[in-house]
């Protein structure tokens, strides 16, 4: 099953406000309607009509978090409607407390693999959320690559807002597909678990690629 993973803003705007993400660098994720969400361009470009689709939040646990969580909410709900895709448990919530504490980010780790299962294909947003627990989301999807069966990584991406330095000018979204930094990130693993003399070179071939 296509599991999309995302973490809630914590922006105070009611509502959010919703841009045009423009795709980097992968046009899957190219998306004609505005949202607050890049996983929504991601949902959008990878989700196929009539396929089942989860979707699970890390939201924290305040007021704001809470209310951001049921914009995206609508957004997911609008997005299957559009694209004919069900998400019959809805998006599905991590509550993350509001410190950054270690076992609080084990914590979220731990929630995360709970999702997973073997034949999964899995998606992530490491737009919003601190670094702390962007680093546990990677770390959660990697894990399932790693130990489930015919598990795969099929695009992490990131959202950015370009904000010009005039006030008249409209703010613009970018969405940039990072896949290729967690593949690199497998490399550098497996070439290490083998010793492989000189692994820069070994990296630099498979770049050039």
């Amino acid at each position: 099953m296509k599991k999309f993973f995302t973490a809630i803003p914590l922006q105070v705007q009611e509502p959010l406000q919703k841009y045009k993400y423009e795709s980097v660098d992968n046009s899957k994720l190219n998306m004609s309607e505005k949202t607050s969400f890049p996983i929504i361009p991601i949902i959008n470009g990878y989700a196929q009509k009539g396929e089942t689709i989860r979707v699970i939040a890390l939201v924290t646990g305040n007021p704001v978090g809470e209310k951001n969580y049921k914009e995206l909410c609508e957004e997911v709900e609008s997005i299957c409607d559009i694209r004919g895709l069900t998400c019959p448990k809805g998006v599905e919530k991590i509550v993350i407390p509001e410190n950054q504490n270690v076992a609080t980010h084990v914590s979220t780790f731990q929630q995360m693999i709970d999702f997973v299962e073997d034949d999964d294909e899995l998606f992530a947003c490491m737009t919003f959320g601190t670094k702390p627990l962007c680093q546990a989301m990677l770390m959660a999807v990697q894990y399932a690559y790693r130990i489930k069966q015919n598990t795969s990584i099929e695009c992490i991406a990131y959202g950015e807002i370009k904000r010009p330095n005039d006030k008249e000018s409209e703010w613009v979204g970018r969405i940039y597909d990072m896949t290729a930094l967690i593949q690199l990130d497998e490399i550098v693993r497996v070439l290490a678990e083998r010793k492989t003399q000189n692994p820069k070179a070994m990296i630099d071939r498979i770049l050039d690629l």
